[in-house]
């Protein structure tokens, strides 16, 4: 009897050893609910999006179209931060509009990004079409909240939502910042 289950369990192993024919490489994660994904190994983007256009232009994130559902904001205004280069559309009233914040980040390591918000109050992973978004705050996600774009493992788009005082009733900071970043998504689908 133990001759036969220690061939019964020689059999599984060795099959479990044949050779597989077809799929992608990646990484096999262990998600909630016993659930599994797959990560890919290189470093594009299994969405097929790019952030190379936006890298230098990160104003082009959003359309005037979009622009134009955020509400009474000023002018954008480009500068450069430790995520890379930003586009910022403020509210032309600091109390009645908010203001809005784009990042277009290049070369740094997503998932390490994800790890350093994670603990964060404010934490939600979630999909937007096929695109992994990260929606987190530090405090409560009512003044203030922030998407990050999954564009490949080393490059995204960030957006942060900063809600003016009579407005917030309106439009809360964390739906705010993910509805900005289907936005983003939207333009880097073209």
């Amino acid at each position: 009897m133990t001759a036969l289950l220690t061939a019964v369990i020689a059999v599984g192993v060795l099959a479990g050893c044949s050779e597989k024919t077809g799929g992608t490489a990646g990484t096999t994660l262990t998600t909630g609910g016993g659930q599994t994904s797959t990560a890919p190994t290189s470093e594009s983007s299994s969405s097929g999006l790019s952030i190379a256009k936006f890298a230098d232009k990160p104003c082009d994130l959003l359309t005037e179209a979009q622009v134009a559902k955020l509400g009474e904001v000023a002018a954008p205004k480009t500068s450069t931060s430790t995520l890379g280069p930003k586009c910022t559309w403020e509210g032309k009233d600091i109390l009645k509009n908010s203001t809005y914040v784009v990042y277009a980040t290049v070369d740094q390591d997503v998932e390490a990004m994800v790890d350093r918000v994670k603990t964060n109050p404010i934490f939600t992973e979630k999909k937007i079409g096929d695109v992994r978004v990260f929606i987190n705050d530090s405090t409560d996600g009512v003044i203030h909240c922030r998407a990050i774009i999954e564009v490949s493992k080393t490059d995204s788009a960030t957006v942060d939502a900063d809600i003016a005082a009579e407005e917030r009733a309106a439009k809360p900071a964390c739906t705010e910042a993910e509805s900005v970043a289907a936005m983003v998504i939207e333009t880097l689908k073209g």
